[in-house]
């Protein structure tokens, strides 16, 4: 069991509680705390007079950061990831952990969830046909949470680029499917997950979006739909930056920059008084852009 963390003091003890309580036993949890500033480490560490739960504190450095050392200080052969703002449902570990058992080459296996609520979440089995990694690179994407892989088969990857600071299920689908282990979908509820407004999918949206980006940049040339849909992206990149300038073009402060501007430059040279009016001025101009 895999729990990164970084300031959810309020959190993180319910995460592990949840743990705690599984019908199925034989499980470890590693907490990798993101640098927190706030309890986070007091709360987790009173929970470790259980020998299964061990700490790893490590400078600020991201969601992927924490996620690919948690990875290799892994104990286990099977990690699910569990955020530490969530819970497990008590037979999420004996619900799946047998299909592991039975099939070596079980690689990436993900459930369904429940909001907090009382929304169910939107995973689904395979489109017909295709594999996980295929599926995934035609632009389908309910693979998510609760996700359970088999350690093997990433370390046999081209492991996360942590660079790319979120999305990180994301990847890790994608590196693991690659490597053609077999994937299965479990339709029935493992995980709740927890709504409220401090959320990273609320806080950092335009962190995410941009992430899914790169994910996409970084395996673009493994496929024809990837890439079109990179494009595309890169398209409406375009296209809002060209609203944006039109939109700059038209305002008042632009339209007198450009045509009075060397007037105005050689009426009031820099360096001088009348330069810094200038300056002032034209600091005023752009806060009103």
């Amino acid at each position: 069991m895999l729990i990164p963390v970084y300031n959810r003091e309020r959190f993180i003890g319910d995460a592990i509680d949840s743990v705690i309580a599984q019908e199925y036993s034989d499980w470890d949890v590693l907490v990798v705390d993101d640098g927190s500033t706030d309890s986070t480490v007091e709360a987790v560490k009173s929970r470790m007079p259980d020998d299964r739960i061990t700490l790893l504190q490590m400078k600020h450095g991201g969601c992927a950061a924490a996620n690919a050392i948690g990875i290799e200080h892994a104990r286990g052969p099977v990690i699910t990831n569990l955020d530490s703002d969530d819970k497990l449902m008590p037979d999420s570990l004996s619900t799946v952990l047998p299909a592991f058992d039975e099939n070596p080459r079980l690689g990436y296996v993900w459930t369904n969830w429940i909001d907090s609520t009382g929304d169910k979440g939107t995973n689904d089995f395979l489109p017909c046909g295709k594999t996980l990694f295929e599926a995934v690179t035609s632009g389908w994407w309910k693979a998510s949470a609760q996700r359970f892989y088999r350690k093997e088969f990433y370390m046999q990857s081209e492991r996360l680029d942590i660079s790319i600071e979120y999305a990180e299920d994301f990847q890790l689908a994608l590196l693991i499917s690659k490597t053609g282990c077999d994937t299965l979908h479990i339709p029935k509820v493992t995980y709740w997950r927890r709504i409220h407004p401090h959320r990273i999918q609320n806080e950092q949206i335009a962190e995410m979006t941009k992430a899914f980006h790169l994910i996409r940049r970084r395996f673009i040339g493994l496929s024809a739909t990837f890439t079109e849909l990179y494009i595309v992206e890169l398209e409406k990149e375009r296209d809002a930056l060209m609203s944006e300038l039109i939109g700059i073009k038209k305002c008042f402060g632009y339209k007198f920059m450009r045509f009075y501007g060397s007037i105005i430059d050689q009426a009031l040279p820099d360096n001088t008084r009348r330069g810094k009016l200038k300056r002032r001025a034209l600091d005023i101009l752009r806060d009103a852009w």
